[in-house]
């Protein structure tokens, strides 16, 4: 029973079997160890960075505790039943979920615990504690919690703390520091590590079917942090003209402030009004930016030099990502880093070249 279908069903990418999983052995061995022990009940945090595969493990752990052919503790979900045919279309009875809806900036409460004048008549707190409809085990996917405010963390409480019997709760973000203590402090945390560089261009080539070569694959993971939605963007065509365009100034003895403001401004503009891909743009800006600086104080240090000014242009592209982690507006932050590069100042108070 689904919560209000707001936001997409898990994505899939192909992925049916724990052995299709790419990484995270070591998970996967705790949760067959759990899982086998009967012991794998109540209220999880999944943390890692976007794109690691943490909507997948949800969809397979749901898969292996409500297949209707394959006991639990074999972790190989028959994926021919109808349990297991539900739980891949995302209409399982017995699978609720909820995110945050794309044009919203956080998850709404209602969707937690219904309508103002209406509370706990609906939303993911009231279909938790309905009893399962197909079996005896229920599973609740809670996506997007970074996207929590105050008072929609504190309406889940209750249902983290005394989830009911048989019932497995999977809260899903990037950063368990990005959760308040109290959603922390009731959930078992489960971290999916970084993949591997070699997992993650597998990952890239067969999940998101990117034919690029190994090197750019390399650099654009490198590029994103990690952050493997981020590096699957870079490796578009429109990223690879934006990275040339601004290569380019950043190259240049005297960056020019108008054109680096007109180029960033350009390829935001690009990805639409919706607040969230805008920020995906501005994010694939300074990402680029912070690589070439990076590799240039690489090249400097191999060469015995240093230049203060690629110190504080580095500086400032990394500050310019946090700023749009924080919302800033988005003009005034490209036109403020535009100007600061071609300054090759960091953009703090007194912090220059």
């Amino acid at each position: 029973m689904s919560s209000e279908k707001t936001a997409e069903a898990l994505p899939e990418h192909g992925v049916t079997a724990w052995s299709q999983l790419i990484g995270h052995d070591r998970l996967q061995s705790w949760l067959a160890a759990a899982i086998g022990s009967h012991r794998f009940s109540g209220s999880f945090l999944l943390v890692g960075t976007p794109g690691v595969g943490k909507r997948t493990v949800a969809k397979l752990i749901a898969k292996t505790l409500l297949c209707e052919k394959s006991p639990p503790e074999t972790m190989e979900p028959c994926g021919k039943c109808e349990g297991c045919i539900q739980v891949e279309a995302g209409t399982h009875p017995d699978v609720v979920t909820v995110a945050k809806p794309k044009d919203k900036s956080s998850i709404p409460i209602k969707l937690l615990i219904g309508e103002e004048d209406a509370r706990m008549q609906s939303g993911f707190c009231r279909d938790v504690r309905i009893k399962p409809l197909r079996g005896q085990r229920k599973v609740a996917i809670l996506q997007d919690a970074d996207f929590l405010q105050k008072e929609a963390a504190n309406s889940l409480l209750k249902t983290l703390e005394e989830p009911p019997p048989g019932t497995v709760v999977l809260v899903i973000g990037t950063n368990e520091q990005k959760q308040l203590p109290t959603i922390r402090s009731r959930c078992r945390i489960l971290r999916l590590g970084p993949l591997s560089v070699d997992d993650t261009v597998r990952l890239i080539r067969t999940a998101h079917q990117i034919e690029a070569g190994e090197d750019a694959i390399r650099g654009a993971v490198e590029m994103a942090g990690g952050d493997v939605h981020a590096a699957v963007r870079l490796l578009t065509s429109q990223s690879d003209h934006l990275r040339q365009s601004l290569t380019k100034q950043f190259e240049s003895p005297h960056p020019d402030p108008m054109l680096i403001n007109r180029i960033i401004s350009s390829h935001v503009g690009q990805a639409g009004k919706e607040a969230r891909l805008r920020r995906e743009a501005m994010r694939d800006a300074f990402s680029i930016a912070m690589q070439f600086y990076r590799q240039r104080l690489r090249q400097q240090a191999f060469a015995s030099l240093f230049d203060q000014a690629t110190l504080a242009r580095l500086d400032r592209s990394v500050r310019a990502l946090q700023e749009v982690d924080r919302n800033a507006n988005q003009a005034t932050l490209i036109e403020c880093y535009a100007t600061d590069i071609a300054a090759a100042t960091t953009g703090d108070p007194g912090g220059s070249e």
